[in-house]
């Protein structure tokens, strides 16, 4: 299969899955309460800290060595053994301590201990799950990596309002639904691989495990922070205002989460592998240039999408959000969008800088600025102006970690974060942002969705007259493929 071919359905892939995830979002912000929903997303967001705490280090390090053109899979057979082997030995320290933890009776980060169980089946299923499809994509693999993200998303979204709507579990029966998906999807696909039936981490040897250890060390506490850095807004909400707050807060970060975090993700899932390929086998410079079409592709669809989210934020919360959400939503949507673009940024291009060059203990710098702008900036928002606070407190660190990754992004690669293609996106977006901003206070569902597509419409139309390469490239293509199919 072609490149072209393996990222449309990678693409199309993740367009899938994330739509299913949105459309968990919009039942739940339904189905359940504030304060149920608050407990929803801080076991859902401990689960994935210690998921990025324990095991995202591994992914990272697996995502960087296992490929290998010369292998029969294209994978490396022992450094798979090693990943796998390491893995294992770490499984085993979580249960473990889990195990200890329940009996003592501890939380972690507001959650209570009854959840632990949940908590550990939720991040064991998760990084079984994301080291297959990271493989997927390595492999190039893009309709096993299909079936493995579509099927996840809808078997979630079924088991999930089943439990809930069916068997009244309320918050634990949606991340039952999610632990269960994952936990299925994970064994079928490892079973179906013969790659993974072939792994045999016992016979590991010493000297990969070493490799990966010597790479992968760095990445641990620079992944606990990323993650942490993600988090800490809502566990500072639920340790100052309650879960409640934090329900109403999580339900507008979730909503950004399933659609511009998503767009630029899709860019990230297509572009890494590219991106690998072309240092390896051309260079810095080779991959100095996929890194700058990353940027000008991620800015070409978040930025409009945020400047979107933020002018038109009224309706776009009536429309997709229940009503007991809606009012802070609305509030709170403008601030989290231009947060959520800048986390962006850094997580999917930034990072990869850091990544592709194996400058790894550089990564712990974006999320560690995070932290020490979000924590006191954080307390002291919540407690003085509520959840609009913490919003612009997440903004402030977002910024600041932003500044210190281009920074050092500038000196593992030399790239250019203002080009005139950029400054061209730019002044798209905002005079987008500014034509619709006349018409924030429609929220019915009719006009809010014709401004969204007028806002598309005139978006595209403005990158055309000012010649942005990419919009230009398109639209001779598009004409193109229409002449040829003329009589």
């Amino acid at each position: 299969m072609s490149a072209r071919g393996n990222a449309a359905i990678v693409t199309a892939a993740t367009v899938i899955g994330s739509g299913l995830n949105f459309a968990a979002t919009l039942l739940w912000t339904r189905l359940l309460e504030p304060s149920a929903f608050g407990v929803y997303a801080l076991v859902s967001a401990a689960a994935v800290l210690l998921n990025g705490m324990l095991f995202e280090w591994l992914r990272l390090v697996a995502a960087r060595t296992l490929y290998d053109p010369a292998a029969p899979r294209g994978i490396d057979p022992s450094r798979a053994d090693a990943v796998v082997a390491l893995y294992a030995g770490v499984v085993a320290l979580f249960v473990a301590a889990v195990a200890v933890l329940s009996l003592l009776d501890v939380g972690i980060a507001g959650v209570a201990a009854r959840w632990w169980p949940m908590l550990a089946g939720f991040a064991l299923t998760e990084m079984a799950l994301t080291l297959l499809q990271t493989v997927q994509r390595l492999r190039m693999r893009a309709w096993a990596y299909f079936w493995n993200a579509v099927a996840r998303s809808l078997l979630a979204l079924l088991l999930g309002v089943a439990l809930v709507v069916e068997a009244g579990m309320g918050a634990r029966g949606a991340l039952l639904g999610i632990v269960g998906a994952q936990g299925v999807v994970a064994a079928v696909s490892a079973l179906a691989d013969p790659l993974w039936r072939a792994v045999r981490p016992w016979r590991a040897a010493r000297a990969p495990v070493a490799a990966a250890l010597r790479l992968g060390y760095p990445l641990i506490a620079s992944c606990a922070l990323a993650y942490a850095a993600s988090f800490a807004d809502r566990f500072l909400l639920g340790a100052t205002l309650g879960a409640d707050a934090v329900g109403l807060y999580a339900a507008p970060v979730d909503l950004l989460q399933k659609t511009l975090v998503f767009l630029m993700m899709t860019i990230n899932l297509t572009g890494y592998p590219t991106l690998v390929r072309a240092y390896e086998e051309r260079g810095a410079a080779a991959a100095r240039a996929v890194l700058q079409s990353n940027l000008e592709l991620q800015l070409g669809l978040g930025l409009p999408a945020a400047m979107g989210l933020a002018v038109l934020a009224p309706g776009i919360v009536a429309l997709l959000l229940g009503p007991a959400f809606r009012a802070e939503g609305a509030r709170l949507l403008p601030l989290i969008a231009a947060a959520a673009l800048l986390r962006c940024l850094v997580t999917f291009h930034l990072m990869m800088a850091f990544q592709v060059t194996r400058r790894m203990a550089w990564m712990i710098v974006p999320p560690l600025a995070t932290l020490v702008v979000l924590i006191p900036a954080g307390l002291v928002g919540a407690r003085w102006a509520g959840l609009p606070g913490m919003a612009l407190a997440a903004l402030a660190a977002q910024a600041v970690s932003f500044g210190a990754g281009a920074l050092l992004a500038r000196r593992a690669l030399p790239l250019r974060m203002v080009t005139p293609t950029t400054a061209r996106i730019a002044l798209a977006a905002s005079a987008m942002g500014l034509m619709l901003a006349p018409f924030r206070a429609r929220t019915d569902a009719g006009a809010t969705v014709a401004l969204v597509a007028a806002g598309g419409a005139l978006y595209v139309v403005l990158l055309l007259w000012l010649r942005v390469p990419a919009a230009t490239r398109t639209a001779a293509a598009m004409r193109e493929r229409v002449r040829r199919t003329r009589p």
